[in-house]
Protein backbone atom coordinates (compact mmCIF):
# COMPACT_ATOMS: atom_id res chain seq x y z
CA UNK A 1 0.00 0.00 0.00
CA UNK A 2 2.55 2.25 0.81
CA UNK A 3 4.80 1.58 -2.12
CA UNK A 4 1.36 2.32 -4.30
CA UNK A 5 1.31 5.68 -2.60
CA UNK A 6 4.89 6.47 -3.52
CA UNK A 7 4.28 5.41 -6.98
CA UNK A 8 1.07 8.08 -7.42
CA UNK A 9 2.94 10.47 -5.37
CA UNK A 10 5.79 10.72 -8.02
CA UNK A 11 3.56 10.42 -11.17
CA UNK A 12 1.67 13.13 -9.41
CA UNK A 13 5.15 15.43 -8.99
CA UNK A 14 6.22 14.49 -12.71
CA UNK A 15 2.68 15.55 -13.88
CA UNK A 16 3.29 18.85 -12.17
CA UNK A 17 6.85 19.35 -13.26
CA UNK A 18 5.69 18.79 -16.74
CA UNK A 19 3.17 21.18 -16.96
CA UNK A 20 5.09 24.39 -15.26
CA UNK A 21 7.95 23.51 -17.99
CA UNK A 22 5.06 23.46 -20.29
CA UNK A 23 3.64 26.87 -19.55
CA UNK A 24 7.14 28.37 -18.54
CA UNK A 25 7.71 27.48 -22.44
CA UNK A 26 4.49 28.86 -23.58
CA UNK A 27 4.80 32.36 -21.45
CA UNK A 28 7.99 33.14 -22.76
CA UNK A 29 6.96 32.25 -26.36
CA UNK A 30 3.87 35.00 -26.07
CA UNK A 31 6.70 36.79 -24.72
CA UNK A 32 9.38 36.80 -27.51
CA UNK A 33 5.83 37.17 -29.77
CA UNK A 34 4.81 39.94 -28.22
CA UNK A 35 8.62 41.62 -28.05
CA UNK A 36 8.81 40.81 -32.28
CA UNK A 37 5.65 42.29 -32.76
CA UNK A 38 6.46 45.42 -30.41
CA UNK A 39 9.51 46.13 -32.13
CA UNK A 40 8.95 46.32 -35.83
CA UNK A 41 5.81 47.77 -35.13
CA UNK A 42 7.71 50.78 -33.44
CA UNK A 43 9.00 51.78 -36.64
CA UNK A 44 5.76 52.01 -38.40
CA UNK A 45 5.31 55.51 -40.54
CA UNK A 46 8.94 56.64 -38.78
CA UNK A 47 10.67 59.16 -40.88
CA UNK A 48 14.01 58.09 -41.75
CA UNK A 49 17.47 59.73 -41.53
CA UNK A 50 18.00 59.10 -45.26
CA UNK A 51 14.93 60.47 -46.49
CA UNK A 52 11.25 58.67 -46.50
CA UNK A 53 9.37 56.46 -43.91
CA UNK A 54 9.50 53.01 -42.73
CA UNK A 55 6.77 50.63 -43.74
CA UNK A 56 4.06 49.86 -41.53
CA UNK A 57 3.76 46.47 -40.48
CA UNK A 58 0.91 44.90 -38.53
CA UNK A 59 2.34 41.48 -37.35
CA UNK A 60 0.11 38.98 -35.38
CA UNK A 61 0.60 38.44 -31.40
CA UNK A 62 0.70 34.72 -31.63
CA UNK A 63 3.39 34.58 -34.41
CA UNK A 64 6.59 31.91 -33.71
CA UNK A 65 9.34 34.00 -33.38
CA UNK A 66 11.98 33.01 -30.71
CA UNK A 67 14.67 35.35 -30.22
CA UNK A 68 17.91 33.80 -30.02
CA UNK A 69 21.51 34.69 -29.55
CA UNK A 70 24.72 33.18 -31.89
CA UNK A 71 25.23 30.59 -29.37
CA UNK A 72 21.90 29.55 -29.55
CA UNK A 73 21.69 29.78 -33.43
CA UNK A 74 24.85 27.57 -33.28
CA UNK A 75 23.33 25.46 -31.31
CA UNK A 76 20.15 24.88 -32.83
CA UNK A 77 22.20 24.79 -36.71
CA UNK A 78 24.40 21.47 -34.88
CA UNK A 79 21.55 20.04 -33.13
CA UNK A 80 18.03 20.94 -34.44
CA UNK A 81 15.49 20.88 -37.90
CA UNK A 82 14.66 24.69 -37.38
CA UNK A 83 13.75 27.66 -39.13
CA UNK A 84 15.82 31.33 -38.63
CA UNK A 85 15.85 34.44 -39.56
CA UNK A 86 18.61 37.06 -39.48
CA UNK A 87 17.37 40.85 -39.93
CA UNK A 88 16.54 43.93 -38.26
CA UNK A 89 12.93 45.54 -37.61
CA UNK A 90 15.48 48.88 -39.31
CA UNK A 91 16.34 47.14 -42.35
CA UNK A 92 13.68 47.93 -45.25
CA UNK A 93 14.42 44.41 -46.94
CA UNK A 94 13.39 43.18 -43.71
CA UNK A 95 10.03 44.99 -43.54
CA UNK A 96 9.11 43.42 -47.03
CA UNK A 97 10.09 39.97 -45.90
CA UNK A 98 8.55 39.53 -42.32
CA UNK A 99 4.80 39.55 -43.55
CA UNK A 100 5.36 36.84 -46.17
CA UNK A 101 7.76 34.72 -43.83
CA UNK A 102 5.19 34.98 -41.14
CA UNK A 103 2.07 34.24 -43.92
CA UNK A 104 4.31 30.92 -45.01
CA UNK A 105 4.63 29.86 -41.00
CA UNK A 106 1.24 30.42 -40.86
CA UNK A 107 0.27 28.21 -43.51
CA UNK A 108 2.24 25.40 -43.01
CA UNK A 109 2.15 25.10 -39.74
CA UNK A 110 5.56 26.37 -38.39
CA UNK A 111 5.49 26.68 -34.61
CA UNK A 112 8.82 28.54 -34.36
CA UNK A 113 11.59 30.65 -35.82
CA UNK A 114 14.29 31.73 -34.05
CA UNK A 115 15.47 35.28 -34.81
CA UNK A 116 18.82 36.47 -34.78
CA UNK A 117 19.96 40.03 -34.49
CA UNK A 118 23.73 41.27 -35.87
CA UNK A 119 23.30 44.63 -34.82
CA UNK A 120 25.75 44.48 -31.95
CA UNK A 121 27.83 41.99 -32.78
CA UNK A 122 28.88 42.02 -36.48
CA UNK A 123 31.89 43.76 -37.48
CA UNK A 124 31.77 46.97 -39.45
CA UNK A 125 34.00 48.55 -42.06
CA UNK A 126 34.29 51.97 -44.27
CA UNK A 127 36.17 53.42 -47.13
CA UNK A 128 38.44 56.56 -45.78
CA UNK A 129 41.31 57.70 -48.38
CA UNK A 130 40.37 55.14 -51.12
CA UNK A 131 40.84 52.28 -48.38
CA UNK A 132 38.71 50.13 -46.68
CA UNK A 133 38.86 50.80 -42.95
CA UNK A 134 37.71 48.73 -39.89
CA UNK A 135 35.63 50.69 -37.76
CA UNK A 136 34.37 47.53 -35.19
CA UNK A 137 35.62 44.14 -34.75
CA UNK A 138 33.07 41.15 -34.64
CA UNK A 139 32.41 38.90 -32.09
CA UNK A 140 34.14 35.71 -31.31
CA UNK A 141 30.60 34.18 -31.83
CA UNK A 142 30.08 36.07 -34.86
CA UNK A 143 32.98 35.25 -36.52
CA UNK A 144 32.06 31.34 -36.22
CA UNK A 145 28.70 32.13 -37.69
CA UNK A 146 30.30 33.34 -40.80
CA UNK A 147 32.18 29.45 -40.53
CA UNK A 148 29.41 27.61 -39.90
CA UNK A 149 27.94 29.52 -43.25
CA UNK A 150 30.86 29.85 -45.52
CA UNK A 151 28.98 28.36 -48.54
CA UNK A 152 26.04 30.47 -47.82
CA UNK A 153 27.08 33.68 -47.77
CA UNK A 154 28.93 36.35 -50.38
CA UNK A 155 32.28 38.60 -49.98
CA UNK A 156 31.65 41.57 -48.46
CA UNK A 157 32.09 44.55 -50.56
CA UNK A 158 31.77 48.29 -49.79
CA UNK A 159 31.11 51.14 -52.85
CA UNK A 160 32.51 54.58 -52.59
CA UNK A 161 30.70 57.50 -54.20
CA UNK A 162 32.35 57.00 -57.10
CA UNK A 163 30.88 53.73 -57.83
CA UNK A 164 34.42 52.03 -56.81
CA UNK A 165 33.94 48.37 -55.25
CA UNK A 166 36.20 47.53 -52.37
CA UNK A 167 36.24 43.59 -50.80
CA UNK A 168 37.04 43.77 -47.66
CA UNK A 169 38.39 40.36 -47.06
CA UNK A 170 35.16 38.47 -45.60
CA UNK A 171 32.04 37.65 -46.01
CA UNK A 172 28.93 38.99 -45.17
CA UNK A 173 25.40 37.56 -43.80
CA UNK A 174 22.86 40.30 -45.77
CA UNK A 175 19.53 40.95 -44.29
CA UNK A 176 16.90 39.45 -44.48
CA UNK A 177 18.76 35.98 -44.63
CA UNK A 178 16.40 33.15 -43.89
CA UNK A 179 17.76 29.21 -43.43
CA UNK A 180 16.12 26.26 -43.11
CA UNK A 181 18.49 23.30 -41.06
CA UNK A 182 18.58 19.58 -41.10
CA UNK A 183 20.33 17.29 -39.45
CA UNK A 184 22.92 19.83 -38.87
CA UNK A 185 23.41 21.34 -42.19
CA UNK A 186 21.40 23.98 -43.74
CA UNK A 187 19.69 22.56 -46.42
CA UNK A 188 18.33 26.08 -47.89
CA UNK A 189 18.80 29.58 -47.19
CA UNK A 190 18.01 32.95 -48.98
CA UNK A 191 18.97 36.25 -49.08
CA UNK A 192 16.82 39.06 -49.58
CA UNK A 193 13.32 39.36 -51.20
CA UNK A 194 12.64 39.23 -55.16
CA UNK A 195 14.04 41.20 -57.84
CA UNK A 196 12.02 44.37 -57.92
CA UNK A 197 10.28 45.37 -61.06
CA UNK A 198 11.62 48.91 -62.95
CA UNK A 199 11.05 51.52 -61.52
CA UNK A 200 9.68 50.02 -58.45
CA UNK A 201 11.36 50.36 -54.72
CA UNK A 202 12.12 48.47 -51.45
CA UNK A 203 9.64 50.91 -49.93
CA UNK A 204 6.36 50.14 -52.73
CA UNK A 205 4.19 46.65 -51.99
CA UNK A 206 5.17 43.70 -53.60
CA UNK A 207 3.41 42.62 -56.83
CA UNK A 208 1.36 39.61 -56.65
CA UNK A 209 3.51 37.85 -58.27
CA UNK A 210 6.44 38.76 -56.60
CA UNK A 211 4.65 37.94 -53.32
CA UNK A 212 3.96 34.18 -54.53
CA UNK A 213 7.59 34.10 -55.65
CA UNK A 214 8.99 34.63 -52.10
CA UNK A 215 6.38 32.40 -50.07
CA UNK A 216 7.26 29.64 -52.69
CA UNK A 217 10.53 30.89 -51.93
CA UNK A 218 10.05 30.23 -47.86
CA UNK A 219 7.55 27.35 -48.88
CA UNK A 220 10.58 25.83 -50.01
CA UNK A 221 12.89 26.17 -47.32
CA UNK A 222 10.54 25.22 -44.28
CA UNK A 223 9.42 22.10 -46.60
CA UNK A 224 13.04 21.18 -46.33
CA UNK A 225 14.04 21.74 -43.09
CA UNK A 226 10.66 20.61 -41.39
CA UNK A 227 9.27 18.29 -43.77
CA UNK A 228 6.38 20.30 -43.79
CA UNK A 229 3.89 20.68 -46.70
CA UNK A 230 1.71 23.75 -47.46
CA UNK A 231 -1.86 23.46 -46.32
CA UNK A 232 -4.87 24.13 -48.45
CA UNK A 233 -8.05 25.87 -46.73
CA UNK A 234 -10.26 23.14 -45.42
CA UNK A 235 -7.28 21.04 -44.68
CA UNK A 236 -5.35 19.38 -41.56
CA UNK A 237 -2.16 19.61 -41.51
CA UNK A 238 -1.25 18.96 -37.51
Amino acid sequence: MKKNIIIILTIVVLAAIGVTLGFIFMKRGNEDSLKFKEEYESLNGVEKSSGGSYRSLNISEDNPIVYADVAKILEVIDNEDAIIYIGANWCPWCRLAVPVLLDTAKKMNVEKIYYLNLDDIKSLFEIKDGEVKQTREGTTDYYKLLDKLDKELQPYTLTDDEGKEYDVGEKRIYQPFVLGVKNGSVVKSHTGTTDLDEGQTVTDDMTEKQYNELQGIYEDIIGKALEKHSCKEGENCD
